[in-house]
C-alpha cells in the first residue's frame, strides 16, 4: 500500500472499514503555531519554527521507515489542545508525539525531558481521560525509549520522563508523549535548537524511539486483526514478507501453507492417513473425494519420484514443494500437476494441520459445532478436532466457511495458537 502523509480528513475516509490492513499509524503534532508562538528563545528564535521544523523532519522519515503519519497541522497555523486531541483520536493511530522546546526561568536549567501521563500521580484539578489513565505503562514506555534515544543523537542533561497534566498527554486514546527537547532559554540548549543539522538529529533520535517501541515490520498489518501472531512468527522466523509487506487479506497458496507448516511444525514423514492425495477436477478445491479412500491413501509414492509440470526449478518453492511430495504430506493431480500458486480451502488447511500435528492438539478444550460443517463433510473431523483444541474457529458464529479461501493472516493466526498453545503446556 502507498505510505500517506496525511491531513485528518483524508485520514478519516482511507480507514472507515476496520478490515483494511494499514501500516502502524503515528499523529505527529507540533506544537504551537501561527499567531501563538511557544516560547522565545534567548536567542530570538521562536519556538514554533522548531517544532516546526523536527515534526516536518519526523514526518518524512516516519514515511520512510515504513509508516503512515497524520499531522495535527500540516502548516504554520495556530490550533487548540482540544483541536489536536481531537484529531488524533478521529485518526485511530497508534501513537501520539508532540515535539516542543522549553523554557525556565533559570537561564541555566537545560536539557531533554519527555511528558507523559502518570494515572499513579493524578492532578485533581487537571483529570485524565479514562483511556489515558489505563494508557500509562504503554505511554511510559514510549516515553522513556524516545527519550534515550533523542539523547542518544544530541546528547544533553537527562532530565527524565516526567509525569504531566498536559493536556494532550492527558486527554488522547492511544500512548501519548510530549517530547521537550531542549530549553530556549538556555544560551548553549538555544545554539543546539537554532541548527538544521541538531534539528535533523533530533526527528531522527524521535523515530528511532518509536521504531523500538512500535516497529513497522510489515507496512500492511498495523491496523491489522492478526498483526500480534504475524509479528510473533515473524520473529521466530515462520511468516515472511515481500518488499516491506506481509499481504495479510491475500489468499494463501499451497506453497506458503508448506512453507509455513515447515517453518512452524517441519514437514514430516506421513504417516498412512497424512498423505494428501489431489481432487480430480480442475477447480484448484480438494473435496471428500479426495480423502475418502483409504486403500488410495496407503497406496506408496511412485518411484521414482513424479515430475509435475507446473513445478520448475526456478519456481521459489520448488525444494519445498518436492520435500512435501517426498514424505507424502502432497500428491500431484492426476494431469501432472502440482498447482503450487492455487489458493486452498478453510477446509483443506484444517486436514493439513489436523493430519500434521496428530497427536499435539488430541483432547479437546471447547465444545465446537458450525452449522455449514455436519458430520458428513469430508473434512468434519478435522475441523472439530482443531476447534476443539482452539486452534481454527469460525468465519462467523456458528459458521466455519469450509470452502472460503484461507488468507495469510488466517494460516498466521492458526500456527501461531498451536505454538502458543504448545508454550503453555
Amino acid at each position: 500500500m502507498k505510505k500517506l502523509v496525511t491531513t485528518l480528513a483524508v485520514a478519516v475516509s482511507l480507514f472507515s472499514s476496520p478490515y483494511i490492513g494499514q501500516a502502524a499509524k503515528v499523529v505527529v503534532d507540533p506544537g504551537h503555531g501561527g499567531s501563538d508562538p511557544g516560547a522565545v528563545g534567548i536567542n530570538g528564535l521562536y519556538e514554533k519554527t522548531v517544532n516546526n521544523e523536527i515534526s516536518w523532519r519526523l514526518r518524512d522519515l516516519l514515511v520512510q521507515h515504513g509508516y503512515e503519519v497524520v499531522m495535527t497541522r500540516d502548516v504554520d497555523k495556530t490550533l487548540s489542545l482540544a483541536d489536536r486531541v481531537t484529531a488524533s483520536m478521529a485518526a485511530d493511530a497508534d501513537l501520539f508525539v508532540s515535539i516542543h522546546a522549553n523554557a525556565h526561568p533559570s537561564t541555566s536549567v537545560r536539557g531533554t525531558m519527555v511528558l507523559y501521563h502518570d494515572a499513579s500521580k493524578p492532578n485533581p484539578d487537571y483529570p485524565a481521560s479514562e483511556a489515558m489513565k489505563a494508557l500509562t505503562p504503554e505511554s511510559k514506555r514510549l516515553a522513556q525509549l524516545v527519550l534515550s534515544s533523542v539523547l542518544e543523537q544530541v546528547p544533553n542533561e537527562n532530565r527524565g520522563i516526567v509525569p504531566s497534566s498536559a493536556y494532550v498527554v492527558r486527554m488522547g486514546n492511544i500512548p501519548s508523549i510530549l517530547v521537550e527537547t531542549a530549553f530556549l532559554s538556555n544560551a548553549q540548549d538555544a545554539q543546539l535548537l537554532s541548527s538544521s543539522m541538531i534539528r535533523e538529529k533530533y526527528a531522527l533520535g524521535i523515530l528511532n524511539g518509536i521504531l523500538k517501541y512500535l516497529p513497522p515490520i510489515f507496512s500492511d498489518i498495523g491496523r491489522h486483526w492478526a498483526k500480534e501472531s504475524i509479528v510473533r512468527l515473524n520473529e521466530q522466523g515462520i511468516a515472511n514478507g515481500d518488499n516491506g509487506k506481509f499481504y495479510p487479506d491475500r489468499p494463501l497458496t499451497r506453497a506458503e501453507l508448506m512453507a509455513f507448516v515447515d517453518r512452524a511444525f517441519g514437514l514430516r514423514a506421513a504417516g498412512p492417513d497424512v498423505t494428501i492425495a489431489e481432487h480430480t477436477d480442475m477447480d484448484h478445491s480438494v473435496t471428500e473425494d479426495v480423502y475418502e479412500s483409504e486403500e488410495a491413501i496407503a497406496q506408496p509414492a511412485p518411484e521414482p519420484a513424479p515430475t509435475f509440470s507446473d513445478l520448475s526449478e526456478t519456481h521459489w518453492s520448488y525444494e519445498l514443494m518436492r520435500k512435501a511430495v517426498e514424505t507424502g504430506v502432497l500428491s500431484g493431480y492426476p494431469d501432472g500437476t502440482l498447482r503450487p500458486d492455487a489458493p486452498v480451502s478453510r477446509a483443506e488447511v484444517a486436514v493439513v494441520l489436523d493430519r500434521l500435528l496428530g497427536t499435539a492438539i488430541a483432547g479437546s478444550t471447547y465444545d465446537v459445532s458450525f452449522r455449514d460443517v455436519t458430520s458428513d463433510n469430508w473434512a468434519y473431523t478435522s475441523i472439530i478436532r482443531l476447534g476443539g483444541a482452539g486452534l481454527v474457529r469460525g468465519v462467523e458464529p456458528e459458521l466455519y466457511g469450509p470452502d472460503r479461501k484461507v488468507t495469510r493472516a488466517e494460516i498466521a493466526t492458526m500456527v501461531d495458537r498451536q505454538l502458543q498453545r504448545g508454550n503453555l503446556e
